[in-house]
């Protein structure tokens, strides 16, 4: 009987609820609302970020475009003079 009352003891349980408990839950909760308030901007704003590099990206890869497609124009245009050069040439 004597092991029966100890283990009495250590376990308690009641079914009243303390003013800190009840203050440390709260602040908890506040804590976690917080926290997932904050995480849920930084997601927008990254995601506000990845918009912004793919269409920077996007403007990149057209200005590319349009450097690629002028160098070939002069390429064709400096091909056209040297076929006239070596046609003169030939001629002689």
């Amino acid at each position: 009987m004597g092991e029966n009352q100890t283990t009495r003891r250590h376990w308690h349980l009641d079914k009243t609820i303390s003013v800190g408990h009840l203050i440390s839950t709260l602040v908890i909760a506040i804590s976690v609302i917080t926290w997932a308030g904050s995480i849920d901007r930084r997601v927008e704003q990254n995601a506000l970020a990845v918009k912004y590099l793919n269409e920077e990206q996007v403007q990149q890869r057209q200005r590319i475009d349009a450097v690629r497609n002028e160098i070939k124009t002069d390429l064709r245009a400096i091909n056209d003079k040297l076929d006239r050069l070596i046609e003169r040439q030939s001629d002689r």
